[in-house]
């Protein structure tokens, strides 16, 4: 199948799941005075859970396209891999939703850092057999899944803290970077 097929359903799902994260924040008609404030203080909260789940798919998206750019053809594993990956990220919004209502509960931020640890070990999976099929590199040339291990860590720390765990989500960057610098990339050919 050619990759273009896969890049333009990605796209679609992307897109989607990014919409039901908007249409998810909603703000009741006819409130006045500190009814309106509480509802607007409840909205921003919305807004928070919806801006860290639209980083996350838009991050998702760019390392999802870096890695099938480097993919010749995309073969039934490739496929599947992409398909498992496309309902992960399609189910985002609702622990996004599930993190807005139970923050403070192991449940909100543990199933946050199972959909989004598991999404990213899926596309870390897709991307080590595109180099091992495709390139034909070694699979040190692909970063260490980084976000995988730190969110799928997150589900244990949420039932200790759940404030821990959604903190402990910031280490993703840090070590994200450490994995690219550490990733031996392919000896570039001519």
């Amino acid at each position: 199948m050619p990759k273009h097929r896969i890049l333009a359903l990605t796209d679609g799902v992307v897109a989607i799941a990014m919409t039901l994260l908007v249409l998810d924040v909603k703000l009741p008609g006819g409130l006045g005075g500190e009814a309106l404030h509480e509802a607007l203080d409840d909205v921003l909260s919305q807004v928070g859970a919806l801006l860290l789940s639209a980083v996350v798919i838009a991050l998702f998206w760019r390392a999802h396209q870096a890695a099938l750019r480097e993919a010749e053809w995309v073969d039934d594993s490739l496929f599947w891999l992409n398909v498992v990956f496309l309902i992960l990220v399609s189910l985002i919004p609702f622990p996004t939703r599930v993190l807005e209502d139970y923050s403070y509960r192991p449940l909100g931020p543990a199933l946050y850092g199972a959909v989004i640890g598991a999404a990213a070990l899926v596309l870390y999976a897709a991307e080590l057999h595109i180099a091992r099929r495709h390139r034909r590199a070694s699979w040190r040339s692909v970063a260490l899944p980084a976000q995988a291990l730190v969110f799928l860590a997150s589900v244990a720390i949420a039932f200790w803290s759940p404030l821990a765990a959604m903190y402990s989500w910031i280490a993703t960057v840090p070590l994200s970077l450490l994995a690219q610098r550490l990733a031996v990339r392919p000896a570039s050919s001519g």
